[in-house]
C-alpha cells in the first residue's frame, strides 16, 4: 500500500451526497472533540480537592523507570506468557502509530503522501508494519487464550477486556485486508517491503476489480472508525491505562518505598480534616493510580489478605474506589469548578460515603502493608498510602478504630511501648550480659561511639526479642565495635502508631526521638528491627533525624567479611529463611541475613519456595501486631505452613515481629521448625563467648 494515495482514494468518494474527505474531515474533527472534552472531565476529576504532590523531581531516574517498566515491561515478564502477549501488543501499537497519522493524512490530503518519510525509510517501516500487524494479531489471540482458555485466579470475566481486545484485533484484519486488495488491485505498485500483505492478496486473486475496490474502500473506513471509536471508548473503560500507564510509572513514587507522606498536623488540626474522607481528598496522583488499574489481578494473587479469606484485594479496593470516582465524576468536577447547582449541592452532602460504604473499615483494617502488591503491580501503583489515609481519618476525626489498638496506643503514648510496660525497665535486657554498655548520657566523649544502638520495644520487653538484643550487643562487643545505647531515654519509634493511623501520636514520638538522638549527635544508628529501621532511616528525616542508619544483619555481614567477628562454632542444622517485609521489599535488605548464615559452618540454607521479593508476610505489618485476626485463616500459619513444609530443622528470621508471629505459630500448629533470629545464630557460633568490659570503650 505504499503509493495507494496516488491510486485510489476512499475519501475521493461521495457517501449520501457528502464528499468524502469532508465527511472524513468532520469525523476526525467529531472524534477529537469527544476525546478532548472526555479527556479534560478526567483530569479535571483527577485535580480536584487534595493536597499538592510534586512528582517532577529525578527526571533522569523518571525516564530510566519509564523505559525499564513501560516500554522493556520487565515487572510483565515475570508472567512470560502475559509478558510476551503484552509486549506483542504494545509495540503493534507504538508502531503502528505512524502508520495511523499516514491513513489519517491520506483522509485529508488525498494527494499528499507522506512527505516526512524519505522512500528508503518509508519501504523499512512499511515491513517493520506488515510484520508488526501479525506479531499483534497473535499477541491478541494470546491475550483471549489466557482469559478463555488458560485462565488464571487473578484474572476475572469481562465483557470489557473481550470488546478492547477483539477491537484491536479487528483493526489488524482491517489493516491487512485493505492492504491485501490494494495489491492485488495495482500490482504495478505493490512493494517487496510489504511481504504479509503479498501473501494475503493470493487469496484474492480471482476478484474482480470492483469486488477489490470495494474491500479496499470498506476495509479502509472500518479501521478508520474503529480507531476513532476506540480512542473514545478507552476513557470509560478499564483500559483507559492504555493512556494513563506510561504517565503513571513516570511519575511513580521515588521516596524509598516504606516511607509514608507526612501531613501538617497543625493545618490539619485548624481545618478540622485528618487523612481521606472524600474522594477529592486523595492527591491528584492518588487518583490517577485510580484510573490506571489494569485488574489484572497480580495485586490480588500474592496479597496474604485475600489468600487468608479476608476482604482486602487491592484489586478491588482499586476496583471499588474508581466506581465511586465515576459515579461522583460530574458532581465532584462541577463542585470543584464552582458551578454546582443545589441539586448537585444535595447529592455531593448525602452521598454514598467513602468509608464504611464505598470501602468497608474492615478492608481498610485489614492490610499489613507488606506491599507485595506494590512489588507485582506492574503500572507502579501504590496501594498503603491510601488505606493509611482513611485509617488516619477513622483514628483522628472519627476515633474509631479496632479496641485492640487504644491498648497499644496507650502504652505508646504513656510508657513509651506498645507493651506499656514501664519504661524505667527498658535497658533491664542488659543485665544478663558478661559486659556493660553505657548510655549515651553517661558517656563523656559522644564523638569515640560509633553506633547508638537503638534496641527497640521488642528488643527491650519481648523476651525472644532480649535475647537478640543480647546477641547482636555480644556479636558488636566481639568486632570491637564502641557503641551505646539510650537506655530509659529510648521511646517507641512510632511504627505502629503511624501504620494504624494515629499520626498525631506518632509525630510525637518522632519529635521526642529526634530531639533526643540530635542533642547527643548521633550519626549512625544500628538496629535489629525491620520497622525501626525503616521508620529511623526513611521518615525521621521529615522531622530532622538525619541518620545513617543499618540493620543489625548488615553491620554483622559487614564485620564477618572484614574478619572481625570470626563464625567458627559448627551449628549442624537445615535451615530456611523468612524474608522480613519490612527489611526486604521495603528497604532492599536480602544479601545481609543471607551471608551471615552462609558464613556459620555446618548450616546448610535452603530457600523458600516465596522468598526474597516474593516472600509472605508474617501478618504482623501495619500495625497488626496489636490487632486479633478474626476474619478467614491467621497469616502467620499460613505463612508458617510453607516453613514447615520446607522440611528443615529451623528457620531463620531478622525481625521481632516475626519471630513472635512464626514461634506463636509454632505453638499453635504443633510445629517442629523452630524460628532463630540469625544473630542469636551467629552469637552461638562465637569461638567463644566475650570476656567482661565495657561495651563501648574497650
Amino acid at each position: 500500500m505504499a503509493l495507494c494515495f496516488f491510486v485510489m482514494i476512499p475519501t475521493e468518494i461521495s457517501t449520501f451526497g457528502i464528499p468524502g474527505q469532508l465527511l472524513f474531515a468532520l469525523l476526525l474533527v467529531g472524534t477529537l472533540a469527544i476525546f478532548v472534552y472526555t479527556a479534560t472531565r478526567r483530569w479535571q476529576l483527577m485535580t480536584a480537592g487534595g493536597p499538592p504532590d510534586n512528582r517532577w523531581d529525578r527526571i533522569g531516574e523518571r525516564i530510566r523507570g519509564l523505559v525499564e517498566f513501560g516500554i522493556v515491561q520487565r515487572k510483565m515478564f515475570r508472567d512470560p506468557y502475559a509478558g510476551l502477549y503484552h509486549i506483542l501488543i504494545f509495540g503493534g501499537f507504538c508502531i503502528l502509530s505512524l502508520r495511523t497519522v499516514s491513513l489519517v493524512l491520506e483522509g485529508l490530503f488525498p494527494r499528499a503522501g507522506m512527505p516526512f518519510l524519505p522512500p528508503g525509510l518509508w519501504h523499512t517501516y512499511l515491513f517493520l508494519k506488515d510484520v508488526v500487524l501479525v506479531t499483534t494479531l497473535a499477541g491478541v489471540i494470546l491475550a483471549l487464550g489466557r482469559r478463555y482458555l488458560f485462565r488464571k485466579e487473578r484474572l476475572d470475566p469481562s465483557l470489557d477486556a473481550a470488546v478492547i481486545l477483539c477491537l484491536i484485533g479487528f483493526l489488524m484484519v482491517t489493516d491487512l485486508g485493505a492492504g491485501a486488495a490494494m495489491f492485488r488491485l495495482h500490482p504495478e505498485h505493490a512493494l517487496a517491503a510489504e511481504p504479509v500483505t503479498a501473501l494475503l492478496s493470493t487469496f484474492l486473486a480471482g476478484a474482480s476489480p470492483g469486488v477489490l475496490r470495494g474491500i479496499y474502500i470498506a476495509c479502509w473506513w472500518l479501521h478508520l472508525v474503529a480507531i476513532f471509536v476506540f480512542l473514545n471508548y478507552l476513557p470509560f473503560a478499564k483500559h483507559f491505562h492504555v493512556i494513563t500507564a506510561l504517565p503513571n510509572i513516570f511519575l511513580r513514587k521515588l521516596d524509598p518505598p516504606g516511607k509514608l507522606s507526612t501531613i501538617d498536623i497543625e493545618k490539619a488540626a485548624e481545618a478540622e480534616k485528618f487523612g481521606v474522607s472524600r474522594l477529592e481528598d486523595f492527591t491528584w496522583k492518588q487518583k490517577l493510580d485510580i484510573f490506571t488499574c489494569t485488574e489484572c489481578g497480580r495485586c490480588r494473587e500474592v496479597c496474604p489478605t485475600h489468600l487468608t479469606g479476608k476482604p482486602l484485594t487491592p484489586k478491588g479496593f482499586m476496583v471499588d474506589l474508581r466506581q465511586a470516582l465515576y459515579t461522583e465524576a460530574p458532581d465532584i468536577v462541577d463542585t470543584a469548578a464552582g458551578r454546582a447547582d443545589a441539586a448537585a449541592a444535595e447529592r455531593m452532602a448525602n452521598r454514598r460515603p467513602l468509608v464504611g460504604g464505598w470501602i468497608d473499615e474492615e478492608t481498610i483494617w485489614a492490610c499489613t502493608t507488606c506491599r507485595y502488591c506494590e512489588y507485582a503491580c506492574p503500572v507502579s501503583i501504590t496501594y498503603t498510602d491510601k488505606l493509611i489515609d482513611m485509617r488516619r481519618y477513622l483514628v483522628l476525626e472519627k476515633s474509631e478504630f479496632p479496641k485492640e489498638a487504644q491498648t497499644a496506643f496507650n502504652g505508646m503514648e504513656r510508657q513509651g511501648n506498645p507493651w506499656n510496660l514501664s519504661a524505667s525497665d527498658r535497658d533491664a535486657w542488659t543485665q544478663e550480659l558478661p559486659f556493660s554498655i553505657p548510655t549515651m548520657a553517661e558517656v563523656e566523649d559522644k564523638n569515640a561511639i560509633e553506633y547508638l544502638f537503638w534496641v527497640g520495644c521488642a528488643g527491650s520487653y519481648e523476651d525472644r526479642g532480649k535475647k537478640v538484643s543480647r546477641a547482636l550487643a555480644t556479636l558488636l562487643h566481639e568486632g570491637g565495635v564502641k557503641f551505646a545505647i539510650l537506655g530509659s531515654e529510648e521511646t517507641c519509634n512510632g511504627d505502629s502508631a503511624r501504620r494504624l493511623g494515629n499520626e498525631y501520636l506518632f509525630q510525637m514520638l518522632a519529635q521526642q526521638n529526634c530531639e533526643t538522638l540530635n542533642g547527643y549527635g548521633v550519626k549512625k544508628i544500628v538496629t535489629n528491627c525491620p520497622h525501626c529501621f525503616n521508620t529511623l532511616k526513611n521518615e525521621y528525616p521529615d522531622f530532622g533525624g538525619k541518620f545513617e542508619v543499618l540493620h543489625g544483619a548488615e553491620l554483622v555481614s559487614h564485620l564477618v567479611k572484614e574478619g572481625k567477628v570470626k563464625l567458627s562454632a559448627k551449628i549442624e542444622k537445615s535451615i530456611s529463611f523468612h524474608d522480613p517485609c519490612y527489611l526486604g521489599r521495603h528497604n532492599d535488605v536480602y544479601d545481609a541475613p543471607r551471608e551471615i548464615l552462609s558464613a556459620i559452618p555446618g548450616l546448610k540454607l535452603k530457600e523458600l519456595p516465596r522468598s526474597r521479593e516474593t516472600g509472605m508476610c508474617c501478618g504482623a505489618g501495619g500495625g497488626r501486631m496489636w490487632l486479633d485476626e478474626k476474619i478467614g485463616a491467621r497469616i502467620n500459619q499460613s505463612r508458617y505452613a510453607e516453613i514447615e513444609a520446607a522440611g528443615t530443622d529451623a528457620v531463620g528470621v531478622s525481625c521481632p515481629f516475626c519471630m513472635v508471629m512464626l514461634g506463636n505459630a509454632t505453638t499453635e500448629m504443633n510445629g517442629k521448625t523452630e524460628p532463630f533470629d540469625i544473630l542469636e545464630l551467629a552469637a552461638k557460633a562465637l569461638p567463644a563467648q566475650p570476656s567482661s568490659g565495657q561495651g563501648a570503650s574497650n
